[in-house]
């Protein structure tokens, strides 16, 4: 939860007309209210704010909620429960969080709720969360190097013989032991030729053979934050091939960084990478987006993607990911977490970016 959140967030949709606000979405809940839950709803209104959740959260949920939101029980369906706060605050008109409700939802609250009207409301909570308080800049910090400390732990592990799915074991474990709820996502252990697909599905059995390249994507949730971070090393040799795409992907990598300041669009910081690694005739074999935001969500606002208009602000937190993917061979990516700063950005990923031979 970031403090005063939702009393500058009750102000701006105010200016804008556009209480009362109904959030449904539980990574924006938590980050307005601090309920962690697994089921809410939060209505939002000029003077006060209901959490609507049924009995297995009321006890956890009065103890914890802020001044200014109260508990609202469902006991029966949601809607109803909508129904009756709508009634209580004399609502006309309910304005909805725009992403994340399934059609059909949408249709029964229309139904359920008239003659309240349902009007889009934008999404204002995940656009406030792209830039982070000086608390959660120092957590997601700490995430990161958390991160850190695990790729140089995996660095003595990794030899031939050993299965892909033992190092992707080994990295669940260390983030548990390191006071970690769980891993930022299914961490992703890619040897040899499956290191040529960027989401690749880590192999139970596959074992890490001489030679190859060993691709490591991973990160861990503290505290409810996120980190994100890859690395490609290399098992006692790097065919030649490998070492050039390595440099290339690292310059382009280290040139899109070198950019990143506020007023930057996102789409420009995405097209110095893209266009780095196109002058060296592997503009075909990078195909993704170059980053993406990180904080209460491993993968959030803005998105570093070509033709991206959101403009840098500071307090930003970025992933800056460029690779080149070789079907049938093998790809490199280079990930590092960086923070956007008055005047560019801090690296807060601190693991080497030499070519690593284990």
């Amino acid at each position: 939860m970031r403090s005063n959140a939702l009393d500058d967030l009750r102000a701006e949709l105010s200016a804008r007309k556009k209480l009362p606000y109904l959030v449904l979405d539980l990574v924006n809940i938590r980050y307005l209210t601090g309920f962690a839950g697994s089921y809410a709803a939060l209505v939002i209104d000029h003077g006060e704010s209901w959490l609507v959740s049924d009995s297995r959260y009321e006890e956890y949920a009065r103890s914890i909620l802020p001044d200014g939101v109260r508990f609202a029980l469902q006991k029966k369906d949601l809607n109803g429960t909508l129904r009756k706060l709508l009634k209580r605050i004399s609502a006309s008109r309910l304005y909805l969080e725009e992403h994340g409700l399934p059609i059909s939802s949408y249709f029964a609250m229309k139904k359920d709720l008239a003659p309240v009207t349902l009007s889009p409301g934008g999404d204002a909570v995940n656009v406030r969360r792209m830039c982070k308080s000086p608390e959660e800049l120092q957590i997601i910090e700490k995430a990161v190097a958390l991160a850190d400390a695990c790729f140089a732990h995996l660095c003595t592990l990794i030899k031939p013989g050993v299965k892909e799915w033992d190092i992707a074991i080994e990295i669940e474990y260390y983030y548990r032991k390191k006071g970690c709820r769980r891993s930022a996502f299914d961490s992703i252990v890619a040897a040899g030729a499956g290191s040529s697909m960027p989401h690749y599905s880590t192999s139970m059995t596959r074992k890490i053979r001489e030679g190859e390249m060993v691709m490591i994507d991973m990160g861990c949730e503290y505290q409810g934050y996120n980190s994100d971070l890859t690395r490609t090393v290399f098992v006692r040799s790097v065919a030649p091939e490998f070492r050039k795409i390595y440099g290339v992907v690292r310059s382009a990598q280290e040139k899109a960084i070198r950019a990143i300041r506020p007023g930057m669009l996102s789409g420009a910081i995405d097209k110095v990478a893209r266009d780095a690694i196109a002058d060296r005739g592997f503009g075909w074999a990078f195909g993704h987006s170059l980053g993406h935001g990180v904080g209460l969500e491993v993968h959030e606002l803005p998105a570093l993607k070509a033709r991206g208009k959101v403009p840098l602000a500071p307090n930003m937190v970025l992933t800056v990911e460029p690779g080149i993917y070789i079907p049938g061979k093998g790809g490199v990516r280079i990930e590092d977490v960086v923070a956007v700063t008055e005047s560019g950005c801090r690296i807060y990923t601190k693991s080497s970016k030499e070519i690593i031979v284990l």
